[in-house]
């Protein structure tokens, strides 16, 4: 069996295409009994693995998939270095339960509290200790997973993250902020966050792991694996068509086998624009129409992180609202979370249009959403392949996009399943939107053209393919 790991900062709830994309990865490959997919989490601590329990519950993740935290993943290390399991508790004479509230006193003083509650991980002890400089709060699951000192008064927080009660890694933050971190299982102190991250990542024997780094931001540490693969989900150019210096370094310095994108559009511009580290293969991602029942369509819908910087929602709803009097049984209704949320309520409050344009929040149902509605905008000033496209396609829902470089001018036929409309044209978007609008059905019935690309079959045998070309 071979185990396949994917690489996350932290698992949420919720999250974008890239995410989503990341999730149907591990999910195919789950399907097939030759591989172990295990979902990484560079943080660590209970909440990560309580997301993970949720979204399994959810059925969004197979029962196939395995979590680790990267803490979890040094566990060996720290075993064969000989590093110990520390005891937490502090000196008491007596203790006291309260259901499920345990209090330990020394003297008559409280030193130390219990509470405990059940969780999908198991059983979680969230532990107060009280000393002169702050509280330990400790949390257990079958063994400390991690123990938070703060300071209070001057913003410093001290954290050790514990994999089956064994100290890995230990973490001083000023106001938020990197301070200075340590090893715990090789010693060594690091003042810079990505150095302390690559040292902690060189703990784990990568040898017999494929490893795939989703988008440049973890890309830094694939020179500690051995089978790696780089999924580039974004583009390599700005909003202004300029290349990203960052991206520039990125793909031309990557310690890996093989880089991936989704398009072969990007494909060809990469290998335009930049010298890439490795060898160059498309996977394009899948989405087949649900085998469920059409909803009555009804609104204009928008699923995206709340991104303003590049995702300009604002633009959309300035077109919408110039000609929603024209069609007053349609809402617009946009689905994300995000900075630009703030924003996005005062241009609406301004505009006077909060009884038709409103702000839903995340949804884990996109599909469902799509299947809803009458057409959706997709605005975006950069794009590597828009798996939202994909999935309102997929389900019969017509698109407006910005026409921008790559996955929108492959999925989306102007006037056939959609429209595409030069980005920062709010007019052009205006006259698009009503286009659609006033023809829902014969846009509708045009969305499966071209579908048979992105079937669920090619998708798990592009991927199988892949696994097995790292592993050799």
């Amino acid at each position: 069996m071979i185990p396949v790991y994917s690489l996350f900062e932290r698992i949420g709830l919720g999250g974008g295409g890239k995410v989503r994309a990341v999730i149907a990865r591990m999910n195919a490959l789950a399907e097939d009994p030759a591989f172990d997919p295990v979902l990484l989490a560079l943080e660590h601590g209970p909440r990560q693995r309580l997301n993970f329990a949720t979204l399994r519950a959810r059925g969004v993740l197979h029962p196939r998939v395995r979590f680790e935290s990267l803490p979890d993943a040094c566990l060996p290390a720290a075993r064969a270095a000989g590093v110990r399991v520390e005891d937490t508790a502090v000196p008491f004479d007596d203790k006291r339960m309260q259901g499920r509230k345990i209090t330990y006193t020394q003297a008559g003083q409280t030193v130390m509290t219990d509470r405990i509650r059940d969780s999908p991980v198991g059983t979680l002890t969230r532990r107060s200790i009280a000393c002169d400089d702050g509280t330990h709060l400790v949390h257990l699951r079958d063994g400390l997973a991690e123990q938070r000192l703060r300071r209070y008064g001057d913003g410093t927080v001290e954290v050790t993250d514990y994999a089956e009660g064994l100290p890995i890694r230990w973490l001083k933050t000023h106001e938020d902020r990197f301070a200075v971190a340590r090893n715990l299982v090789t010693g060594q102190i690091c003042r810079m966050p990505r150095i302390f991250m690559r040292n902690v990542f060189k703990l784990v024997d990568w040898t017999e792991r494929v490893v795939f780094f989703d988008g440049i931001t973890s890309a830094y540490l694939a020179d500690s694996a051995k089978r790696r693969a780089l999924f580039l989900h974004a583009d390599h150019r700005g909003p202004d068509g300029r290349i990203v210096p960052r991206s520039r370094f990125l793909i031309e310095n990557f310690q890996g086998e093989m880089i991936l994108t989704s398009t072969q559009v990007h494909k060809r511009r990469l290998e335009a624009d930049l010298t890439p580290a490795a060898p160059l293969r498309v996977v394009p991602h899948f989405c087949e129409a649900a085998a469920t029942a059409p909803l009555p369509r009804r609104d204009l819908v928008t699923v995206s992180r709340l991104d303003l910087a590049g995702k300009p929602i604002d633009e959309s709803i300035a077109a919408f609202a110039a000609i929603m009097e024209a069609f007053p049984q349609v809402d617009y209704v946009i689905y994300g979370e995000g900075t630009g949320r703030a924003a996005l309520e005062r241009q609406i409050a301004d505009l006077g249009c909060g009884s038709r344009i409103r702000l839903a929040g995340y949804t884990d149902t996109p599909e469902a959403v799509f299947r809803g509605a009458l057409a959706a905008v997709y605005p975006t000033l950069t794009e590597g392949f828009g798996l939202a496209i994909l999935e309102a396609l997929a389900a019969g829902c017509p698109v407006i996009s910005n026409d921008v470089d790559y996955g929108p001018r492959e999925m989306i036929v102007p006037g056939h399943n959609g429209e595409l409309v030069p980005p920062g044209d709010i007019p052009a978007l205006s006259d698009a939107l009503a286009r659609v609008l006033r023809a829902p059905e014969r846009y509708g019935a045009a969305t499966q053209d071209g579908l048979e690309r992105y079937g669920r079959a090619a998708y798990i045998a592009n991927y199988a393919q892949v696994v097995r070309d790292l592993a050799r």
